[in-house]
């Protein structure tokens, strides 16, 4: 699997079963249903939507995923199961994380990471 935001590596901070792909259709104003019930459709184009859940991360490696995903767009390279490898410009929004705990040594934890990637 690949999966690079703006060049970082992300996939070592990836959950088992972390990455949920998504293609969502955009469709036309006039799409819907006729009196008789007939679905019309146009679509226009679809867009791929990743939703990546990682795992409990260190801070510093937060910091790194974070830092990755901050910027209004980003370069996503990643292996799609559709298209095969694609580099595509995309965004992320909306990224929580839960403080965990703090080891004896100092490190502190962090959980709950999830985020989108969507296609522009």
């Amino acid at each position: 699997m690949i999966l690079t935001v703006n060049g970082v590596d992300i996939v070592p901070f990836i959950a088992e079963g972390g990455i949920k792909w998504t293609r969502n259709d955009i469709d036309a104003p006039n799409t819907g249903r006729t009196m008789n019930g007939l679905m019309m459709r146009g679509r226009l184009t679809t867009k791929i939507r990743l939703d990546i859940t990682c795992v409990p991360l260190v801070a510093r490696d937060l910091n790194t995923v974070l830092n990755a995903i901050y910027p209004e767009f980003v370069t996503v390279r990643y292996t799609d199961p559709m298209y095969g490898l694609r580099i595509v410009t995309m965004y992320s929004n909306n990224n929580p994380a839960s403080y965990l705990l703090q080891k004896p040594n100092g490190d502190e934890y962090w959980s709950g990471i999830t985020f989108p990637l969507i296609e522009r």
